[in-house]
C-alpha cells in the first residue's frame, strides 16, 4: 500500500472522532448556560440536603447553627472577592441605600430560617415546592410598593398555586384522614413527625415564602446602586449574627460540637456552596438568553426528590405530589408567559436577584431576558 493510500486511511478513521467531537462541541456550547444552571440548582439541592441531615442526625443541629456555618462562611468568601475586586463602596455600600440593605437582610434572614425550620420536618421536595410562590408574591408586591404591572397570567398563576398550597396541606377538616407518609425503606432513625409538627411546618414555609418576597422586593428597590455581592454580604452578615446571639441567648439551645468528620465537612460545604451557588447561576443566567433558563430553574425540585429518595428513603404521598405539581406547573407557566428584565452589569449577581426586573446590560448591549429565580 503507497503512503498516499495510508494517509487516506488516517483521515478516513480520525473523520468520525473529529465528527463526534465536533457534535458534543455543539452541544455544550448551544447549552452551556443551562447546564451551568442546572449545576447551580444542584448545588442549592445539595444545601437543603445537608441541613435537613445536619437537623436530623446523631448531633441534632439547630437551624440557628447551620445557618451560622453556612452563611458565615458566604460572608468571608464574598468579602474576600469584594476585597480583590475593588467592589465600589465595600464595605458597607453607599449611605443613601444601607437602610436598604439592611431591611432586605432581615428579610431574607427571616426567609432563610423558615427553610431550615421546615425542612426538618418535611421532605426536601415539599419544602422546595414553597419557593415557587416567590415570584408570584413579589411581582404582586411590586405591583403595591414600585406600581409595577401585575399580569392576568400572575393572578391566575398565583390562584391556582395556592389550591396547590391546600391540597399539599390536606387539612384533615377539609379531605378527611389521609395517610400521607410513604416511606418505603425508611432508614433507622429518621425523626417521626406527627400531624400537628407537619402542619407547622407548612405554616411557617409560607411566612418564609413572605420573607423571601420581602427580600426580592427590596432588592427591586435597590436596583444597580449597589454591587449584587454587597447584598449579599449583608444577608450573610445578619443572618450569622443573629443566629449567633439566638444560640447564645435562647435558653435550652446552643452551639453544638460536631461529632465526626462527616459533620465537619457539611458545615463547611454548605458555606462553600453557598457561595459556588452565587457563580454558577450568574454564569449561565449571563450565557442562556432564551427560556431554557426558566425551566432549569425548576429542575431543583428534581434534585430534592432525588434526595428524600436517596438518603432518607422518603417520597412525599399522593396528595403532596399533585399539589407540588400544580404549583410547580402554575408558577413555570407564568413565569414563560411574561417577559422579565434585569441588570446584569459585568460583575456576580447573588442567588436571589435574577428574580428582579430591570433591564439586562451586558458591555454596553442592551438585552432584554425572560427568566425567575426562585433560590434563596
Amino acid at each position: 500500500m503507497s503512503n498516499q493510500d495510508l494517509d487516506a486511511a488516517a483521515q478516513h478513521e480520525t473523520e468520525p472522532s473529529s465528527s463526534k467531537e465536533s457534535i458534543w462541541r455543539s452541544v455544550w456550547n448551544n447549552n452551556r448556560g443551562a447546564c451551568l444552571i442546572l449545576l447551580a440548582e444542584l448545588s442549592g439541592a445539595s444545601m437543603d440536603a445537608m441541613a435537613r441531615y445536619l437537623q436530623q442526625g446523631a448531633t441534632k443541629f439547630h437551624p440557628f447553627q447551620v445557618i451560622v456555618a453556612r452563611m458565615g462562611i458566604t460572608f468571608i468568601l464574598s468579602s474576600l472577592h469584594m476585597w480583590w475586586t475593588k467592589v465600589p463602596d465595600f464595605p458597607l455600600g453607599a449611605r443613601s441605600i444601607r437602610g436598604w440593605l439592611m431591611l432586605r437582610a432581615a428579610f431574607g434572614f427571616g426567609g432563610l430560617y423558615c427553610l431550615y425550620y421546615s425542612v426538618h420536618y418535611l421532605p426536601l421536595a415539599e419544602a422546595t415546592v414553597f419557593r415557587f410562590l416567590v415570584p408570584i408574591l413579589t411581582a404582586w408586591a411590586c405591583s403595591l410598593v414600585l406600581r409595577q404591572p401585575f399580569t392576568r397570567q400572575e393572578f391566575i398563576a398565583g390562584l391556582v398555586s395556592l389550591g396547590g398550597v391546600i391540597i399539599i396541606a390536606h387539612p384533615p377538616w377539609l379531605f378527611g384522614e389521609v395517610n400521607d407518609d410513604i416511606k418505603p425503606g425508611k432508614p433507622a432513625g429518621i425523626d417521626k413527625v406527627s400531624p400537628a409538627q407537619r402542619f407547622l411546618a407548612i405554616v411557617v414555609s409560607l411566612v418564609g415564602v413572605l420573607g423571601a418576597a420581602g427580600a426580592y422586593t427590596t432588592i427591586r428597590i435597590i436596583g444597580d446602586r449597589a454591587h449584587a455581592l454587597m447584598s449579599v454580604n449583608y444577608f450573610a452578615l445578619l443572618a450569622t449574627v443573629g443566629s449567633t446571639i439566638a444560640l447564645l441567648a435562647i435558653p435550652g439551645i446552643g452551639f453544638q460540637t460536631p461529632q465526626s468528620a462527616r459533620e465537619w465537612i457539611l458545615l463547611v460545604s454548605m458555606g462553600v456552596f453557598g457561595f459556588v451557588l452565587q457563580f454558577l447561576l450568574t454564569a449561565g443566567l449571563q450565557l442562556d438568553k432564551s427560556s431554557k433558563a426558566t425551566s432549569m430553574l425548576y429542575v431543583q425540585i428534581l434534585f430534592a426528590l432525588g434526595f428524600d429518595w436517596g438518603i432518607w428513603g422518603v417520597i412525599p404521598g399522593t396528595w403532596s405530589l399533585i399539589g407540588g405539581a400544580i404549583v410547580t406547573g402554575s408558577t413555570l407557566w407564568s413565569a414563560l408567559q411574561k417577559p422579565r428584565a434585569m441588570v446584569v452589569k459585568k460583575s456576580v449577581v447573588d442567588e436571589e436577584s435574577a428574580l428582579l426586573g430591570g433591564q439586562l446590560v451586558e458591555g454596553g448591549t442592551e438585552v432584554v431576558r425572560r427568566v425567575s429565580v426562585v433560590s434563596v
